[in-house]
């Protein structure tokens, strides 16, 4: 009895035995398999088609026009909050836009005091315009000036002094966010044209060459937009935009309190204004017409003079008529 017994424990530890070699074997096949699988697979990544895949985990796609978009699609390196931001220029990036508004009585002089500040603060005009007649003191001007961001306020002081100041309104726009994004696109851009040059010189055949060069000229294109698109926020934030109106004045436009007695006055001055300027353009128009006038007055002095001889000629007729009977 006890030797069947023993003979069963034996047989039941080899049976445990074989049974642990075949899943040993199973394993070792599976291992095998999985190497046979990435084996195939970096044979195949030579090829152009499963290197779009490899290439495309740095991929960012360029919608349209739009290569300023801060928004990363499906292709991109990740969300924003897990771009890693080392290497990229992370400081604050903020545009600076003003508009101001002038008057002056000593226009020429003023307008060659703004281009002295804008010069002198290491600036240059965008843009100029001058319009309205010196004899009528109705002249106006408008100026876009770029300033260099560190001499903004410095400017803005000094241009502020300039005649007298009606206007004034200054906004800053912090572009930061859409300026590392930009980084990144140009950072996972250029990591995709690295890959596909290295895939282009692995090429076997013509096409993979032909469609690889297609993918490289296109992220080329995308490179040099967004490339463009940082230049552009380089120059926004470099220099700040100032746009500036000066209009000749006689005298200046006072603030004041809003009061009956004030309205009363200033609806009395406006009328009185309005007067003076109705009389001036009638003196004006007379002065145009006076040729016409001269023309009209000789003719009608003609025409009298003309009716007055016919007249007295027919009187002096009259008489001689009279006189003729008589003698008769």
């Amino acid at each position: 009895m006890k030797k069947r017994l023993l003979a069963l424990i034996i047989a039941g530890i080899m049976l445990f035995a074989v049974g642990c070699g075949s899943a040993d074997s199973s394993d070792s096949g599976t291992y095998e398999a999985a190497s046979t699988s990435n084996a195939y697979y970096s044979k195949n990544a030579a090829g152009f088609e499963e290197a779009a895949e490899v290439a495309d985990v740095a991929d960012v796609e360029y919608e349209g026009d739009d290569v300023g978009s801060t928004d990363f699609d499906a292709d991109s390196t990740g969300s924003e909050s897990d771009i890693d931001l080392d290497g990229y220029d992370t400081s604050r990036k903020l545009v600076y836009t003003s508009y101001i508004t002038l008057e002056s009585k000593k226009f020429d002089e003023d307008v060659a005091t703004i281009k002295e500040i804008v010069t002198k603060n290491g600036g240059y005009f965008e843009s100029t315009s001058v319009s309205g007649n010196k004899e009528y003191g109705n002249r106006g001007a408008g100026f876009v000036a770029r300033i260099p961001s560190d001499k903004y306020e410095a400017f803005m002081g000094s241009v502020g002094d300039v005649g007298s100041l009606t206007y004034k309104s200054e906004s800053v726009d912090d572009i930061t966010s859409s300026y590392v994004d930009v980084q990144a696109r140009l950072k996972s851009l250029n990591t995709k044209l690295e890959r596909l040059q290295e895939l282009e010189s692995n090429a076997e055949n013509v096409t993979e060459l032909l469609e690889i060069e297609d993918r490289i000229n296109e992220v080329q294109y995308q490179i040099e937009s967004y490339t463009a698109q940082m230049k552009t926020f380089d120059d926004q934030v470099d220099y700040s935009t100032v746009s500036i109106d000066i209009t000749e004045v006689a005298t200046y436009s006072e603030v004041k309190a809003d009061s009956a007695w004030n309205r009363f006055v200033e609806a009395f001055g406006a009328s009185f204004v309005g007067f003076v300027e109705t009389v001036q353009e009638i003196v004006i128009a007379i002065i145009y017409l006076l040729p016409y006038i001269l023309i009209i007055a000789v003719v009608i002095v003609v025409i009298v003079v003309v009716r007055r001889r016919k007249k007295k000629a027919r009187e002096v007729k009259a008489i001689q008529a009279d006189e003729s009977s008589k003698t008769e």
